[in-house]
């Protein structure tokens, strides 16, 4: 990876309008903004925000959903880097500041970026990858951690592991009946036939339950390196295309976190339990309370942040 003269969000500061929704020290600032990076993965620049720490014993790769980016998710990075731990957060193709060329927006192509992200940090430094995904980026971490090599990823934590191929999760991604019953099954022809028309992401899912506070959801939907962007057709369907190498009933290699918020309007606890039940690896369920899809009410966030620091001090205690 490389810093260079590529745009960075020093120099826009857009993101500080979350702050508000966050307190104390999750806030980002300049005082404790990362370090920005890009790293070019056949041909696609992917922009990385790294909030160091030399002595951590793992690399944390945080892992965004559809809508978000690695800076909408610095609150979080914040809390995990102060309690010791090195943190990347990317921004996928599409998304953020990386390149958002149509052939790169594919969930599949996210997975290989991810992969190729945690397998050079592994590479440079020696440590172990422990994956935390928030929303989608729960399971995309899935596909991606068992996908790579034996002994080079830690640990899991998502907030959902909702399984796209299962109908309860399209049920819940549907913004209304009509995208359920029409739109989702028609997606795949559409999909190869205009696979690169660009429609906004809100027209098909519910946006606006992005968070239970309705001024964050609508910040969230109109953010333009975010939510308010438009994707093409052929990513919708790269959601649902989503094939882990290795299925939870077979999983065994490395513990899972599910940090699921309780109160959550987009995906509910149901569709991730579907998911996590069938892990026959070491597993922890915590609920967030009074937490919407994104963790940030109390005191779900608190609970959020002492679950995870627990999970990874427990991770740092296991023989390798």
């Amino acid at each position: 990876m490389s810093k260079h003269s590529y745009r960075t969000y020093n120099q826009e500061n857009h993101w500080r309008k979350y702050a508000p929704f966050f307190s104390g020290s999750a806030c980002a600032d300049e005082a404790n903004a990362p370090v920005e990076e890009y790293f070019s993965f056949r041909g696609a620049q992917v922009h990385v925000d790294r909030y160091t720490n030399h002595e951590s014993p793992f690399v944390i790769v945080l892992v965004h959903g559809a809508g978000g980016y690695g800076r909408l998710l610095a609150p979080y990075a914040r809390l995990v880097h102060q309690a010791g731990y090195e943190v990347v957060a990317p921004d996928l193709p599409g998304y953020g500041l990386s390149s958002n060329e149509t052939r790169f927006v594919d969930c599949r192509f996210w997975v290989e970026v991810l992969r190729e992200l945690a397998a050079s940090e592994y590479r440079n430094s020696g440590r172990r990858i422990v994956f935390v995904g928030a929303s989608l980026g729960g399971f995309l971490a899935y596909v991606c951690g068992v996908s790579m090599p034996a002994g080079t990823v830690a640990g899991l934590v998502a907030t959902t592991l909702a399984d796209p191929r299962d109908s309860i999760t399209r049920q819940q991604f549907a913004r209304n009946s009509i995208v359920l019953r029409v739109g989702l099954p028609l997606l795949p022809m559409f999909a190869r036939c205009m696979g690169g028309l660009r429609l906004p992401i809100r027209w098909f899912t519910k946006m606006n339950a992005m968070s239970n506070q309705a001024a964050l959801s609508r910040l969230v939907a109109a953010d333009p390196l975010g939510a308010g962007v438009s994707l093409p057709l052929r990513f919708m369907q790269s959601i649902f295309e989503l094939r882990p190498t290795v299925e939870p009933e077979k999983f065994l290699r490395f513990p899972v976190l599910l940090a699921h918020p309780g109160a959550d309007r987009w995906t509910p606890m149901e569709s991730s339990r579907i998911f996590f039940d069938r892990l026959q690896c070491e597993k922890t369920l915590v609920v967030l309370d009074q937490c919407g899809h994104f963790p940030v009410e109390e005191p779900g966030f608190s609970q959020l942040e002492r679950s995870v620091v627990a999970f990874l001090e427990e991770l740092k205690n296991r023989p390798q």
